[in-house]
């Protein structure tokens, strides 16, 4: 973009004619005029806020000459002849913008160079989470649940089950047979070719108590694996000497 600025000059020096011993007038007037004495100063600012823009690049089109704005946004380009000039400021986040600025001798001019911000539309910043150790087990079981072998509980049929235990959530349960003694329970799990056998117990991946555990509360487990037999279990459930089934429990406050 390209203005034309109407300045009004700070301070017009004029060329004086002295006489000095020795050299003419004439070569003393065409002294003066070799020196360019104009010059440019200004202010680059944010057009909306008025801040100061520091480090913004100005030139002179056409010539060598370039300054860059100090940290209150200011510049000079002095020693400069008469005539027209196109200033052009750069800086980032900044459209480009030029003045058309005219000059006469020894004129000088402060000027404030306003800059129109670009609007810049960022992509969405998307934060990728790892997720913790509940989050991965719920996944994994969620896996295992898609694969099809062995039962699955899942929080929902755990909370419209209505059960206080275990004890209660495993009983209707194909293949699980609860053998209950003088108020404590086992789980068994039913095995064509050998009867029945007690079922090992895996609670947030961690092998638990045969005679405890079919007591728990429900209250804060998530879900609840069963697997009938060795050969139907995931092997990370299964102990050296596993002869029957498992039964896994997870927990929102496992480890």
């Amino acid at each position: 973009m390209t203005r034309i600025a109407h300045i009004l000059p700070v301070a017009a020096l004029g060329l004086g004619i002295a006489v000095s011993r020795g050299v003419p007038v004439q070569a003393q007037a065409q002294a003066h005029a070799a020196t360019p004495t104009a010059g440019i100063s200004g202010q680059v600012v944010n057009q909306q806020s008025r801040i100061p823009v520091s480090g913004a690049r100005v030139n002179l089109i056409g010539t060598r000459l370039q300054s860059a704005t100090d940290s209150a946004g200011r510049f000079t380009q002095a020693s400069l002849g008469a005539g027209t000039y196109i200033l052009e400021v750069r800086a980032i986040g900044y459209g480009v913008t030029s003045w058309v600025l005219r000059l006469a001798d020894g004129e000088l001019v402060d000027y404030v160079f306003e800059l129109e911000p670009l609007g810049v539309d960022l992509d969405p910043i998307v934060v990728e989470g790892r997720p913790g150790y509940f989050q991965r087990r719920m996944q994994e079981f969620e896996e295992r649940r898609r694969a099809g072998r062995g039962i699955f509980i899942t929080r929902d049929q755990i909370a419209a089950s209505h059960a206080t235990t275990m004890v209660d959530l495993l009983r209707g349960i194909p293949g699980v047979r609860l053998n209950c003694r003088s108020g404590v329970c086992t789980a068994q799990m039913t095995r064509t070719a050998h009867g029945v056998c007690a079922a090992d117990w895996v609670v947030d991946g961690m092998p638990a108590t045969v005679s405890s555990t079919p007591h728990l509360p429900v209250v804060g487990i998530v879900a609840v694996e069963i697997y009938r037999s060795p050969s139907e279990a995931p092997a990370e459930f299964l102990k050296a000497d596993s002869d029957c089934g498992v039964i896994a429990i997870w927990t929102k406050s496992g480890p």
